[in-house]
């Protein structure tokens, strides 16, 4: 279960830095389309901006600023400004429909939809020290029917404006100093359309690939778990077919023992030892047993080297005290290990037995050895590595299983390595009570 979710966990993260990805890379490829959108507009407002110079210079600076200039209190001054201030804004209207008149040409061969706005924000009283424009409230020089709402400046203007003014009928005589900013700004309004058209195909592309990935992984995990259902169904079926041949070897155990000896009713023994072993492998019974000594671990060595006759196999022996371990459970360890290794081909086997400050027991062969890949699996329960030579190889992949179940029952531990020939190496540390 916690292989499962370590694995879903790490397809999530794995996922999410993806998204990650995709959304950074498409952003990006959006702001590219932007930048480059933008950058064609200018261009093309630059030459809007060229086309209405000579209107620009009609609208000479000087009417607009005459009619910024403080009032005086002369109710015929007061009229010529107003006049002249009537004069502006109908030029100004007329110079607006030029604005769009021109754009329109310019952009009729494109998608484009762009607003343009040429403004003066500051005019700055040099004399009174004195901003005559509201910042909310900029002078319109000229723009498009469509507003700028969220467009950029491309053309900035800073000059001074100087003059004097005389007007004896008026009696007037003034000195005027303006500082007078503007700016031009433009917008492509359906920029946000056309770049999403740009990015369209890859933005799909980006969302098939997410939504595949997406279905791999469902698809997978629903057969991982489909898998696991069926192994959990067959693991109950072996441990159910274990429980039910208890009571036929126990009668057949019985009925043996009143049959006269015969060379029949020792090949019956040996086959019913052979399977009451099986069983017993499947459901790991509890078994009560005395604390091993060393007289009984010099008797399981001599009974080993009997046993496995063909294969060399030496024994490095220390005793100093056993606190703990059982017969039975030292025997478990140390048979199926042993077992196992000759089982994969192994003919020299080392097994080095410390009791000390702690149990270690250390098992090294030279069989044909585990691939690292499978290590971290072999002590599951029916779990056997899947390749060719283990076809040959007879097993139910519980012999390991029930070493990492002894060896956790006393809080201990198991490592196994690759050995640097061939085969390889358990090592197993029990604490003392």
């Amino acid at each position: 279960m916690n292989k499962g979710i370590g694995t879903t966990l790490l397809f999530l993260s794995c996922f999410l830095v993806l998204i990650a990805l995709q959304s950074y890379y498409v952003y990006n490829s959006y702001l590219l389309e932007e930048k480059e959108l933008n950058k064609q507009v200018k261009i093309i407002a630059d030459d809007v901006v060229k086309q209405l110079e000579k209107y620009e210079t009609d609208a000479s600076e000087d009417s607009l600023i005459l009619s910024l200039k403080k009032l005086s209190s002369n109710q015929l001054f007061m009229n010529q400004k107003l006049d002249e201030r009537k004069q502006w804004f109908t030029f100004k209207n007329f110079y607006e429909k030029e604005v769009d008149s021109i754009l329109d040409k310019k952009t009729a061969s494109t998608n484009f939809k762009i607003a343009l706005r040429s403004e003066i924000y500051s005019v700055y009283d040099e004399n009174r020290k004195l901003e005559l424009l509201s910042k909310k409230h900029p002078l319109i020089l000229f723009k498009t029917k469509a507003p700028v709402s969220a467009g950029f400046v491309f053309s900035e203007g800073k000059w001074n404006s100087n003059f004097t003014e005389r007007d004896t009928e008026l009696k007037v005589d003034a000195h005027y100093h303006y500082i007078i900013r503007s700016r031009i700004s433009v917008e492509l309004i359906n920029l946000s359309a056309l770049v999403f058209k740009k990015i369209l195909p890859l933005s799909l592309v980006s969302l098939a690939i997410i939504a595949l990935l997406t279905y791999l992984f469902w698809r997978t995990t629903k057969n991982l778990k489909l898998q696991q259902s069926k192994l959990a169904q067959l693991y109950t079926s072996i441990d159910s077919i274990s429980h039910e041949l208890s009571t036929p070897i126990a009668t057949l155990k019985f009925s043996l023992a009143g049959m006269p000896a015969s060379d029949n009713k020792q090949l019956f023994e040996r086959q019913i030892q052979r399977l009451e072993k099986v069983a017993c492998a499947v459901r790991n019974p509890e078994v009560d047993s005395e604390l091993i000594d060393e007289a009984a671990i010099k008797a399981y060595i001599d009974q080993t080297l009997k046993r496995f006759n063909g294969v060399v196999m030496d024994f490095d022996f220390a005793f100093k005290a056993n606190t703990q371990l059982s017969k039975h459970d030292f025997e478990q360890l140390l048979n199926n290990l042993i077992e196992n290794a000759v089982k994969y081909r192994a003919n020299h086997i080392d097994v080095k037995l410390d009791f000390s400050s702690q149990i270690n027991i250390q098992v090294a062969d030279n069989g044909i050895g585990i691939p690292k890949d499978a290590q971290a699996y072999i002590f599951d329960k029916y779990y056997r590595v899947s390749r060719s030579e283990n076809l040959q190889i007879s097993g139910l992949g519980l012999g390991l299983h029930i070493v990492k179940q002894t060896v956790d029952k006393y809080l201990g531990s198991i490592d196994v390595s690759t050995n640097a020939t061939n085969g390889v190496t358990f090592n197993i540390n029990l604490p003392h009570a």
